[in-house]
């Protein structure tokens, strides 16, 4: 056996889906493959070049240990509700995704985090508005530097909207939160002008308070004025 180099294969070896062992079934005829054959290179029955490939990457073979464990370790640990949560945010349904990230939202599980990610920065804007608020839902003041970017930087007022609802309760952790709210309300888009005013507006700092009057002052569309209004009663200044 020293003499010869090869690997013992199955005809059929299921594809784990999170963590199963590996094993031939009872009854599974094997075949041995020597290193180099041609047989070693072609697809023979059930078990093709996909398969192949990824029991390569993933397994060590070695003498004497006829299995191994694999994991997908983007996913290891999460609790069955949160596994359901992101089967939903992956469905492409609008519905279904929306409903998922509400679902982390308020599971609040840290291990999620890197899992929502990368939706941060996903090309529609409904998916990085809605992780945004699973984010910082999750993360708290961690979250902060990344509020803080969308807030300045992201081109859909629907995102840069949600980045100023969900800091808003962490206005207290950092000194560049009030000025990118307050600038906030000069933003080009009105939706998102009247999201940053009634937050600016529940701010207890001077310069919040300032901000307000200020921006009565020159605001041009009705329908934000209104929204100053009621702002300016809540600070007793008309």
């Amino acid at each position: 056996m020293s003499g010869c180099r090869g690997v013992v294969i199955p005809d059929s070896i299921p594809i784990p889906s999170r963590k199963r062992v590996l094993r031939p079934s009872p009854g599974t005829q094997q075949r041995w493959v020597g290193e180099g054959s041609a047989e070693s290179r072609e697809t023979n029955g059930p078990l093709h070049h996909g398969v192949l490939v990824w029991i390569l990457a993933v397994v060590v073979v070695t003498m004497g240990v006829p299995w191994v464990v694999a994991e997908e370790p983007s996913h290891a640990g999460l609790s069955p509700r949160a596994l359901e949560a992101l089967r939903l945010v992956g469905s492409g349904d609008e519905y279904q995704q929306q409903l998922g990230f509400l679902r982390l939202e308020a599971l609040r599980d840290p291990s999620t985090v890197p899992a929502i990610l990368p939706y941060a920065s996903h090309k529609n804007p409904d998916l990085r508005a809605e992780s945004l608020r699973a984010l910082a839902a999750i993360q708290g003041g961690e979250a902060v530097g990344l509020l803080l970017d969308r807030m300045r930087h992201d081109k859909h007022p629907h995102v840069r909207r949600a980045a100023i609802l969900g800091i808003e309760p962490y206005v207290q952790t950092s000194p560049e939160i009030v000025p990118a709210l307050i600038a906030a309300l000069r933003d080009r888009d009105t939706t998102v002008r009247m999201s940053a005013v009634d937050v600016v507006s529940r701010i207890n700092d001077p310069r919040a308070r300032q901000a307000i009057l200020t921006r009565y002052r020159r605001e041009g569309r009705r329908d934000v004025r209104r929204v100053l209004e009621m702002a300016m009663k809540r600070l007793g200044t008309k």
